[in-house]
């Protein structure tokens, strides 16, 4: 009897060997990644995009990857706050991307540096981006991608990103922001110019600026605006440039 167990023993055991390699094979050739498609992406192409995800053969099968995604083993994009994954089909991945928002951009010597609400660099370039509004400074600026801007001045820097906040916030449309040598700030919007000084918050200035820039815009009015001194509840001074008479 025992020499006829033996045989069957081996038997069933190459019996299930041959059926976990089976599944395995099944596994890996069904349900492999034939696309991988993405929504919501601006920084990157889709083909850039999918490079990111399919490094290594875990995540080129449908199955390990949507285990490592359970486990958070997917990749960390710098410039995404979060992503969601979906399967439409046995053969197709679609990520969806919430990437970090541009809030604005430093041009400091012929260079453009665009952040971030935090500060964090997620783009740069030679030239201007067109619809992104500037700060300009003359103030020492360096920067390494997806790490926060570097600024001689920190304190400017802390000016920088409170405005740049806050005219997000208050849905204020602007131009650029220009800083002097004593970093004064100086905003202009369509054909307003304000002075805003030197502050660490500006939260009463562009809270008040909000509402009365979009009524300028609209009315086509061109002047200037003080802002250096206002107090909250204060009014909103637009000064008209004078015409020039000659004379008769």
């Amino acid at each position: 009897m025992n020499n006829m167990e033996e045989p069957r023993k081996r038997y069933k055991g190459w019996l299930v060997a041959g059926i976990v390699v089976l599944l395995i094979l099944f596994c890996v050739f069904f349900f492999r990644v034939k696309k991988v498609s993405f929504e919501g992406n601006t920084y990157y192409s889709q083909e850039e995009m999918a490079g990111m995800f399919q490094t290594n053969f875990m995540e080129k099968n449908i199955l390990t990857f949507w285990l490592m995604n359970k486990l958070s083993l997917t990749p960390e994009l710098e410039f995404v706050r979060e992503y969601e994954v979906s399967y439409p089909t046995v053969n197709e991945i679609h990520i969806k991307l919430y990437e970090k928002k541009i809030v604005a951009g430093i041009a400091y010597a012929n260079h453009y540096i665009y952040f971030d609400k935090d500060g964090m660099v997620l783009q740069s370039a030679d030239k201007p981006v067109d619809g992104i509004p500037l700060f300009e400074t003359k103030n020492l600026t360096t920067f390494t991608l997806y790490s926060k801007v570097q600024m001689e001045d920190e304190g400017l820097l802390g000016q920088i990103l409170n405005l740049a906040n806050l005219f997000q916030h208050y849905h204020v449309s602007w131009d650029k922001v220009l800083f002097d040598a004593n970093n004064e700030a100086y905003l202009y919007s369509g054909n307003v110019k304000v002075s805003l000084g030197k502050k660490d918050n500006y939260d009463e200035e562009i809270s008040a600026l909000s509402s009365v820039l979009e009524k300028m815009a609209k009315n086509g009015q061109v002047g200037e605006i003080d802002m250096r001194n206002y107090r909250v509840g204060g009014d909103v001074i637009l000064k008209r440039p004078q015409n020039k008479q000659g004379k008769k």
